[in-house]
């Protein structure tokens, strides 16, 4: 039985030919749901008329890029899917655009060129081991950290968004 034959996934890239791997990619997993966006306009009217559990969303777009596209769905106030998992693919991997994605709140960050290993790899962490949603300040998104320490200090300032609260 394929487990992933029910996961909906849209892509946001604006070079079709990316948009034509990833479905490749994504439909040699069982992902039957694939749904595909040229720039953040259609992206959100995908996401407001459908059920997306997971985004992959290129970091070059037309009008802005796919940091500021996620950091609007996580923190826009008409956002119509702020907790869903987004996967940050790009070829470009200067600290100065991880720390954009870092900070606009992508779950994952996944380097081009893309491969069925890596792409599988980031799913799974999705699906599996999802880390805990918080805001703190300006950030939205999931916890940076990858694993859990105790907070030493005097005062715990993250604030844990409970699970059964991220479904949409």
């Amino acid at each position: 039985m394929n487990l992933l034959g029910n996961v909906k996934v849209l892509i946001l890239d604006d070079h079709k030919n990316m948009r034509r791997l990833w479905r490749s990619i994504l439909m040699g997993f069982g992902i039957r749901s694939v749904y595909e966006a040229k720039d953040a306009y259609e992206a959100l009217q995908v996401l407001s008329s459908n059920q997306i559990d997971i985004v992959i969303v290129d970091y070059h777009l037309d009008g802005m890029t796919g940091a500021e596209f996620v950091g609007m769905l996580r923190r826009g106030g008409d956002s119509p899917a702020p907790h869903v998992p987004v996967i940050a693919c790009s070829g470009d991997t200067r600290p100065s655009i991880l720390r954009k994605w870092i900070d606009s709140g992508a779950d994952e960050i996944l380097a081009k060129p893309v491969s069925a290993e890596q792409a599988w790899q980031k799913m799974c962490m999705l699906v599996n081991r999802r880390r805990s949603f918080v805001r703190i300040g300006k950030y939205s998104g999931p916890d940076r950290r990858r694993r859990a320490s105790p907070f030493m200090g005097e005062e715990e300032r993250r604030v844990f968004i409970p699970d059964d609260c991220l479904l949409d």
